[in-house]
This record gives C-alpha cells, structure tokens and sequence, in this order.
C-alpha cells in the first residue's frame, strides 16, 4: 500500500527494501540512484545547486522525482525534447505518485503550437480555399476532435502526422496568435494549460518552453510559468545549444511567405475595400524570392560580413527594404480595421526591426545565413550565452536548480559546461554506472585504419562495418558525423549486405525507429540526431559503429566566432573548446549500445586518431570502462558468443 510522503524517507522508496518493488516487478536497488536521490534530498534541504552527471543505467528519472515528490516543494522539470516530456509525465510520474502520496498536482505544459486552436480552426474551415478535396474530410474530423479533447495536445490526433504543414492552419505561434483579444480566448487550450500549471506543485515542460517563458509574459497571457522552489534540468549537456538559438533571432523566407498571406487573409476578412494591398504583398514575395536567387549565388551557408558589401547583395537588400517600407506604410494605414491586420503591422514592424539588427550586429553577435533551393534564413547569434543564461536563471527565484544528464564531463571535468552556462560556482558530482562494461561490451578499435581525411577512408570503412555485420547479423546503428560519409557508406553497403538498411532523411526518426525494431537483423544509419535520445535494448542493438570523432565542423559561423574568442584572450580553443564538446558528444553516441544490465555489444570507433594523437587518450579516459581490442579476430570472438 502507498504510503503518505511525510511518512517516508529516499531509502524507504529507493533502497533495497524500497515500496517502489510492489510497482516494478524485478525492481533492484542501485547504490548510484539511491546516492544521487539522497545528494538531491539534501540539496534541497540546505537550498544548494548541483551539477550531477548520472551515467547510463542509473535511472536518473526515480532519482530526482523521488526526492521532488517527499519535499514541501513546488517543482519545475524540464526536459530535453518533447518525448521525455511525455515520457515523464505519463509513466515516470504516475508511478512514483502512487508509490508516495504525496497529494502533489501534476501539470504538463508544452509550446503553443503543441495545442489545437480553435478560432484558427474555424476561420480556416470556413475559407476552405487552402484545402485540397482530400483535406478536407481530414479537416472536418480535425474540428469534431478540437470539440471533444479536453488537453487539445496535438499528439492525440493521429489522422495528422506531426510535421504535416495543415497543423499550420489548425495552431497557433507567436506571430498570429491573438491573445486575450481573441474571440475564443475562453476556450483557448493554451490558456487552460498554462492556469493548470499555474496551480500545480509539479510542472513538466521542454528546454524550449523554459526559455520561451520571459519572451511570453507579455503576450496577453500574463505569467508562463509559475514560481517554484526546485529547478531540474534534464537532459541539461542540450541547454547550451538550446540557449544559443533562444538568444538568437532569425528571419526565414517561410516567415515572409506566411506572413504575406496572412496579411492578404486579414485583408479579405477585414478591408475587403483595400485590394491593392495584395498587390503591395504579391512585389514583398517576388523581392524576397529574389533575395534568395541572389543569395544563392554564394556559398550555402557563412558570415553575412563576407558578403555583405556584394553589390548583387546590396542592391537585393535594398530593394526589399524599400517594398517592405511601402508594405508598412500601407498597413499602418489598415491597422485599425480589425484585430489581424493590427496584428499583422506588428509582425511587419518585428520583422522590418529584425532585419536592421541582422545588418547592423552588436559586436557580441554573429550573424549568418543558410540558403537552400527552396528556402533561407538569416540568423542573429550571441557568440557566447553565459551572460544572458545567468540573468535568466536568477539565484534568488529557487532554492536549488539541478543539472543532470548521462553526458556533462569530458575527462572527468566539468569545467566546459559550467563555462558554457556561468555557473563556475555550482557543485559538481558524478555517479558512475551500475552496469558491468567490462563483461557487457567491447570498444573495438581497427587498427590498419587509415587518416579519417584519406581518400580511400569511406571504402576501408564499409570494408569494417561489413566484416562487423556479418559477424553480428545485423542490429546495428551506425553513427555519422557528415551526411556525406552516410551517403557513400549506405552506397556501398546496399550492394554488399543483405540487411535492411534504414538511413536517415527516408523517414521521420520516430517511424524510422518504429520500422527497425520490426525488422529482422537491421542497421541504422545516422547523423548527430541517432547519437542521443533513441533507446533500444536487448538483441535490436548490439552493434554500434561510429566513423569519426566528432568534432564540430570549424566551418560552422557561431562555433568559428567562439573559437577565435578564446584564442583572443590567450586560451587554446582546441583543449579548451572542440576537445571537450566532441568528447560529449562521443560519449553520447557510445551510450546507445548499453541500455540494460542484460545488454551485451561492441562499439567501434574507426577513427585512428584516438591512438595517433596525444589527445586520444582523453576521449578514451572519457568512455565507460569496456575492454578495447585492435584485432577483427578477437572482437569477432567475442561477437560470436553473444550471438549462439
């Protein structure tokens, strides 16, 4: 039987006569979790931060929620994606809450666009114009649905997958969103998500939402999140990377687009009498999709300061500056006429505004462009985040804030995170791993492998992965750095092998995952989204290949610009920077092979560096303690027991 929180201790939950057994069937006690649960159970207690690394096995999740759920606090957790987010809120949580009862409300909030909105909804089903006859019925359904939900969470309509373009008619952003003046204020699902994680004591969220929240407070809907005691970040190695996007900004020509026919919607809806400015709209799309002819001149993607002085460039940006001013007068004029167009000069107004600080940067921002045959976009980034991150997380609103992830040290140090974030005076702790790498895995290590730069390096690594395969049957990821060394090693072994391949870009991951664990003896190709966040036990994975360390490309604007930062003021960017992100990083990709206690594998990494160069050996220092082998022979020895 549950018993109250009050009544309980980390121990009596976690430990080796814990009640959590009477809810997990074969549950066992790990010293690692109950250590960790118990550092957190104190932090909290004496109001203190921590860094804490939780390695693969641990269960890091009972770690913290356990202790969270004994306290008097009100708890705020946010996670790395939207699948752990889920994950947490529909089957961590549940589980611990009926082991303690704790009497805890329980809230899960996403993203404005993760929610069904219904005047969207309806505006658009009645224009009916941007359907297709076989939208349609989809379209209707979607409607009886947004009736009936009670979260309006798109994750539970499945008729729509969910990247498909139509959730842009059926949501709401930023951009469009009409806040408290929106005629179906009273029955937005954003509004009622947001006032149940006002009053809740537990609130689960995404790294995304979290930065979002000072963005939000003013946007008609008051405070996004509540004030909390406790703070966890799970999944914390992604806030950097998370963090520099929120504290970018960036123009796309999908943003212009839509805001052009949004505009030429509000118009129809609103000022039907002022048709010429569709015509204003009609000369914007034609100037932006003739910014990116221009700009598609250049290379794919680099500094906007090298080719900025460009006269095709200057006489493109000018051109749409100019068609952009008359867009903004005109509307400025229409404004008044009804709540879009009101809406729509603001957006026009943002994106004029955006477009003069992209052309005119603080000296702590780079500003860069992508370009593609379809799209562009022109991107305003700090070159570092730890000021902004340690504004955002102001000290003196929690109590404690925890850091954790399997993955936040590289050579046993944790300094690179720290700096990353500012947060130089946080504790930092690591608990090792509960399972029993040297009996579970091998890290094989070819040894006639030639220089990653080689020419002839994607052949003599196919020629391995084969000899792999073929050893283990297949059930193998195989981990990129570049799309490039995918393409040519799926080329080579779609004629050589047998197994089902399934590469990267074919499908989204959550159905490219959902088909190879269907399938017999399959193998995975992938690039840096395969590398963390997908969990296979058992006989689906025993083989992991990865063909370079992975280094960020140097070619990269921002990662350039923070590099040459710290060379400025006299530091080695190469130990201080690329080392210990691309051991995270490798760390990361290693973790996929041992999931489970009863997990048994190899990983291979086929770059020679790790024995030629000095630095090797601090990846190495890095990685779980499996035994390492150099000889094909003795790892297929060590294949052919795990696969009688």
């Amino acid at each position: 039987m549950a018993k109250l929180a009050a009544e309980l201790t980390v121990n009596d939950v976690l430990g080796a006569e814990g009640i959590i057994k009477q809810y997990i069937p074969g549950f066992q006690a790990r010293e690692s979790q109950l250590a960790m649960a118990q550092l957190i159970q104190k932090s909290i207690i004496n109001r203190e931060c921590e860094v804490i690394e939780a390695s693969t096995g641990i269960g890091k999740s009972f770690a913290y929620l356990v202790p969270a759920f004994l306290s008097n606090s009100k708890i705020l957790i946010s996670t790395g994606t939207k699948n752990l987010q889920d994950q947490l809120f529909k089957k961590d949580i549940p589980l611990i809450s009926k082991t303690i009862v704790s009497g805890k409300q329980l809230a899960l909030l996403k993203g404005r666009s993760n929610y069904c909105c219904p005047y969207r909804i309806n505006k658009f089903r009645q224009q009916r114009r941007f359907q297709t006859r076989q939208l349609a019925p989809v379209f209707d359904a979607l409607k009886s649905w947004s009736e009936t939900t009670t979260r309006g969470d798109i994750a539970e309509f499945s008729d729509i997958p969910e990247n498909d373009s139509l959730w842009f008619y059926a949501t709401s952003n930023a951009d469009n969103c009409l806040g408290n003046e929106c005629p179906d204020f009273k029955d937005c699902f954003v509004v009622k998500a947001r006032r149940k994680a006002q009053e809740a004591d537990v609130i689960v969220i995404n790294h995304h939402l979290f930065f979002s929240d000072q963005a939000l407070k003013d946007d008609g809907f008051g405070e996004l999140l509540p004030e909390v005691d406790v703070l966890i970040f799970d999944e914390a190695h992604q806030l950097p990377d998370v963090a520099s996007h929120f504290f970018g900004r960036n123009l796309t020509m999908r943003q212009y687009d839509l805001l052009m026919k949004d505009i030429i919607d509000a118009q129809v809806i609103e000022a039907r009498d002022s048709k010429e400015i569709q015509e204003i709209c009609r000369l914007n799309q034609k100037s932006i999709a003739d910014f990116r002819i221009t700009l598609g001149k250049f290379s794919a993607k680099g500094e906007w300061r090298h080719i900025q002085h460009a006269p095709d460039i200057v006489t493109a940006i000018d051109e749409l500056m100019q068609v952009m001013g008359t867009l903004m007068q005109q509307l400025e004029v229409l404004k008044s006429r009804g709540k879009e167009l009101g809406l729509c000069f603001a957006r026009v107004e943002n994106f004029n505004q955006t477009l003069k600080d992209f052309l005119q940067p603080k000296k702590s921002e780079v500003t860069w462009y992508e370009w593609n045959d379809h799209s562009f976009r022109l991107m305003i980034s700090p070159v570092e985040i730890s000021e902004q991150f340690r504004k955002q997380i102001d000290r003196s609103l929690y109590k404690s804030i925890f850091y954790t992830s399997a993955t936040l040290s590289s050579n046993g140090s944790f300094d690179y995170f720290t700096r990353r974030l500012g947060i130089e005076d946080v504790n930092c702790t690591s608990f090792e791993s509960p399972f029993d790498y040297q009996k579970q895995a091998v890290l094989y290590l070819p040894e006639n492998m030639p220089d990653p730069a080689a020419d002839n390096f994607a052949e003599v690594f196919a020629n391995e992965c084969c000899e792999l395969i073929n050893a283990t049957n297949g059930n193998c990821f195989i981990l990129f750095t570049s799309y490039r060394m995918l393409r040519l090693t799926a080329g080579i072994l779609s004629r050589r092998l047998k197994n089902k391949l399934f590469i990267q870009g074919e499908q989204q991951r959550s159905e490219l995952m959902s088909a190879y664990l269907k399938t017999p003896n399959p193998i995975l190709l992938g690039t840096s989204s395969f590398w963390e966040g997908v969990d296979v036990k058992g006989d689906k994975l025993k083989l992991v290949i990865i063909d370079k360390l992975p280094f960020k490309s140097p070619g990269d604007p921002v990662y350039k610009r923070r590099l040459q930062r710290v060379t400025e003021s006299g530091g080695n960017a190469f130990k201080e920077v690329q080392i210990p992100e691309a051991t995270i990083s490798l760390r990361q990709g290693v973790g996929r092979l041992i999931r489970d206690a009863s997990d048994t594998g190899i990983v291979m990494i086929a770059d020679n560096r790790l024995k030629t160069k000095p630095y090797g050996r601090d990846f190495l220092n890095s990685l779980p303690d499996m035994k390492q082998c150099h000889s094909l022979k003795t790892v297929l020895e060590f294949a052919s027991k795990f696969s009688e």
